[in-house]
């Protein structure tokens, strides 16, 4: 079966992995995070922020019902990840007892004191080295300073004498006035404030300040024979469930591209779908239903019975076979299987819906 494993942290990024009958969280999912050719994280950046440590602490699944969409298909909502709905998970355990088809799991990240404390004491460096020469134990010491003095002598080297002059003032003690000063320390904080920002919500996370690492990682191909076996042992589908907004928005596409235009969609009673799709699940239904219920219980029924959606192997053989007649649909062409596959494995069926 497939189940979907939240990587960095981000909603944005729950891929898919297959898992066989006799997987655990040990010996299949954790492996991902592993490195020197076990895992993938010498090679992909999969924690949170530079503040956390590479390999998770332990695994949760997710217990959220998730989010019907029109297609009759389950995405997960946005506090699928929230406290309340965590449940953890039996590292040695099988997958297959612990988790329905399609459903969640969270690494859970623990920050790292070691990488805090150098970033800090870096910053604390940094900020000391541009503190105003007024107030400054040891003036002149910037970084623009060192790099001026770096330059000089190769200014001088390739005659441009009057601009290596104008370095050599530059660079000395309280060259600048006391407000400028003052000024350029301000924006030094501004500088490391934003710089920090950007770590901590990951919108910069390299997976490593070496050069070397990355000129490495560069000149990886995805094609590599050795790669593509790793993956294949890891259950990595390479496939990402879409968001809420991103299922909207395709969904909102298709509508148009089948109607032609909002006028005529509306027309066919669309529109109202089109803007605010499916419906979240409520207490007890999709991912909450009992894994006991697996095999004896009824989606179809319980619907028509009690008005709720219940997870079951008969929902999951409805949406086999509906697949399957998708894929006869496409009459031999490759590309476009794949495509409806890979539809599939984001936002369930799109075209399922009908006016």
């Amino acid at each position: 079966m497939e189940v979907y494993v939240r990587l960095n942290n981000d909603v944005e990024r729950d891929f898919a992995f297959q898992v066989d009958s006799e997987d655990t969280i040990n010996s299949k999912i954790a492996r991902v995070f592993l490195k020197g050719g076990e895992g993938v994280s010498d090679i992909i950046v999969l924690r949170p922020t530079i503040f956390h440590k590479k390999l998770p602490t332990g695994y949760s699944k997710s217990m959220h019902p998730g989010y019907m969409t029109e297609g009759g298909c389950l995405i997960f909502d946005y506090d699928a990840d929230l406290k309340q709905y965590k449940q953890k998970l039996d590292p040695e355990k099988k997958l297959m007892d612990q988790l329905w088809p399609g459903q969640l799991i969270l690494p859970e990240w623990e920050r790292s004191t070691t990488n805090i404390i150098i970033y800090v004491a870096l910053m604390l460096v940094w900020l000391y080295t541009d503190l105003p020469d007024v107030i400054s134990p040891t003036p002149g010491i910037s970084l623009t300073n060192q790099l001026s003095r770096i330059a000089i002598p190769i200014l001088e080297h390739f005659e441009l004498g009057h601009v290596a002059d104008r370095l050599k003032m530059e660079i000395q003690v309280n060259y600048t006035g006391l407000a400028a000063q003052w000024l350029f320390f301000v924006v030094h904080i501004l500088k490391i404030a934003v710089l920090t920002m950007f770590f901590t919500t990951a919108m910069v996370n390299p997976i490593s300040f070496n050069p070397a690492v990355l000129y490495k990682i560069r000149n990886i191909q995805l094609t590599d024979p050795k790669l593509r076996s790793l993956l294949r042992s890891l259950g990595w589908v390479g496939a990402r469930r879409g968001t809420y907004d991103e299922y909207q928005g395709n969904l909102y596409s298709y509508i148009m591209k089948k109607y032609g235009d909002p006028a005529k969609a509306f027309r066919a009673g669309m529109i109202k779908v089109a803007a605010a799709p499916g419906f979240p699940l409520g207490e007890g239904e999709g991912f909450q239903t009992p894994l006991a219920q697996r095999l004896t219980g009824s989606t179809f029924k319980t619907i028509k019975d009690e008005g709720k959606f219940v997870l079951s192997e008969e929902y999951f053989i409805q949406l086999e076979d509906d697949l399957k007649k998708k894929l006869d649909a496409c009459q031999g062409d490759i590309g476009e299987m794949n495509n409806e596959i890979r539809r599939f494995r984001r936002f369930g069926f799109l075209n399922q819906v009908k006016n």
